[in-house]
C-alpha cells in the first residue's frame, strides 16, 4: 500500500460509534495510517482518541455496566449519558413557570410540556478544547461537518493537514471562526465547499444533538450527521477510500419488521443509509467519468472504494449504548480487509 493516498471515512451514529472504533483499532493493529480521516457526530470523539495514540480504543468507549444492563436505555432516557448529556430539568421548570400562563392555545402546552429540548450537553469546555487541539496538532488530515438547519446547508471543518492533502487545482479556503459567520465571505470562489478552521465552537456545533433543542445552537450549526451521515464525495483526489459506513445496505434480518420498535429501527437504518448511498454514488459517478475519459482534470482520480459495514438490524434499544460486539465485528472485518490489501492479491475481497 506504499505510495497510495489513503483516506478513511467514519459515519457517526449513537450505538455504532464502536463500529468506527473497531475499524480504527484494526488499522492501528495492521500499522496502516491514513493520510486523512473524515468523521461525523460521535466518531469525532473516537477519532480524537485514535489521533492521541490510544492503544485500546474500546477502553473508555464501551461501558460494560451499561452494555450488560437490560434497563440501560431507560436509565439513559431518565438520567442522561454520563459525561455527554443530562436531562434539561432546570430549563424545563423555567419554561413552565414563565408567564403568560393562559390564553396561548395548544402551542402553550406543547412548547412547555412537550418541548424540543429534552437534554443538555455536559462535556466540559476543557474536554471540547482538548478535542480541537488534538485535531489541529495532528499530522493526519481531519475533516468533520456541521449543519445549519435554518439555511439547510452543511459546513466542513478541517485542520491544516486536511487542507494540504485535499488541495486541487481549485482553491480550497480556510476561514476563521469570525469570518465564517459573515455570509458574504463564507463560501470560496471555486467549486469546492469552504473548509473552516477547527475551533472549540466548531466541536460544540458538530456534537449538538437535536435532543438538545434548537434555541441555543452554537453558531446556528448542529450535528452534521443530520445532513450527511458520512463525508465521502470530497475525497475524489485520493487513490483509496475506506468507508466505515453507518449501517448495512438494507434490512438484512430473517423477517420483515413486525413490531412498532422494529419499524422505528428500520426508519433509522434507512435514514442513515440513504444519505450515505448518495455520497458513494457521487464518488462512483466521478469514477465512471474518469474511467471513460470524460473527466481528465488531475484533481479527480479513479478512486478505489472499500466498505466496512456493521451487522444489522441494529435493534431499536441498541442506539446510544456502545457494545463490545459491534467493536469486535468491525475490528475483524477491517482486519481481514487490511490484510487482503497489504497482500496485493487479486480476487474477491474478504
Amino acid at each position: 500500500m506504499a505510495g497510495t493516498r489513503l483516506a478513511f471515512a467514519l459515519a457517526g451514529l449513537g450505538g455504532f460509534n464502536a463500529h468506527g472504533a473497531g475499524f480504527l483499532q484494526a488499522a492501528r493493529d495492521n500499522e496502516i495510517e491514513p493520510d486523512l480521516v473524515t468523521a461525523t457526530s460521535g466518531q469525532i470523539v473516537v477519532l480524537a482518541a485514535y489521533l492521541k495514540g490510544a492503544k485500546d480504543l474500546k477502553k473508555g468507549l464501551i461501558d460494560k455496566a451499561l452494555e450488560d444492563n437490560p434497563f440501560a436505555q431507560l436509565q439513559i432516557a431518565l438520567l442522561g449519558y454520563p459525561g455527554v448529556f443530562e436531562p434539561a430539568i432546570a430549563e424545563a421548570v423555567a419554561r413552565i413557570l414563565t408567564p403568560p400562563y393562559l390564553g396561548m392555545g395548544i402551542d402553550f402546552f406543547t412548547d412547555r410540556f412537550l418541548p424540543a429540548q429534552l437534554y443538555k450537553p455536559t462535556r466540559t469546555a476543557e474536554t471540547i478544547k482538548e478535542l480541537a487541539d488534538s485535531f489541529n496538532k495532528s499530522h493526519i488530515g481531519v475533516l468533520f461537518n456541521a449543519y445549519n438547519p435554518t439555511t439547510g446547508e452543511g459546513i466542513l471543518f478541517g485542520n491544516d493537514a486536511a487542507r494540504e492533502r485535499m488541495k486541487t487545482e481549485t482553491s480550497i479556503s480556510i476561514l476563521s471562526d469570525q469570518k465564517s459567520r459573515d455570509p458574504r465571505i463564507a463560501k470560496p470562489s471555486g467549486r469546492e465547499q469552504a473548509i473552516l478552521a477547527i475551533t472549540p465552537r466548531a466541536i460544540e456545533s458538530a456534537l449538538w444533538l437535536s435532543l438538545y433543542g434548537f434555541a441555543d445552537i452554537p453558531n446556528r450549526q448542529m450535528d452534521g450527521a443530520y445532513h450527511r451521515s458520512c463525508i465521502v464525495s470530497e475525497l475524489h483526489n485520493f487513490d483509496r477510500v475506506i468507508v466505515c459506513r453507518p449501517l448495512a445496505n438494507g434490512w438484512s434480518g430473517d423477517t420483515w419488521p413486525k413490531s412498532y420498535f422494529d419499524v422505528q429501527d428500520w426508519n433509522t437504518e434507512m435514514w442513515f443509509s440513504v444519505g450515505y448511498k448518495a455520497e458513494v454514488d457521487a464518488m462512483k459517478r466521478i469514477n465512471s467519468l474518469v474511467d471513460s475519459g470524460a473527466i481528465n482534470d488531475p484533481s479527480y482520480r479513479l478512486v478505489d472504494i472499500h466498505e466496512v459495514e456493521p451487522t444489522t438490524p441494529a435493534g431499536y434499544f441498541n442506539y446510544f449504548i456502545e457494545r463490545g460486539s459491534v467493536f469486535e465485528d468491525a475490528r475483524n472485518k477491517a482486519d481481514a480487509l487490511f490484510r487482503w490489501l497489504k497482500s496485493g492479491k487479486i480476487g474477491p475481497k474478504p
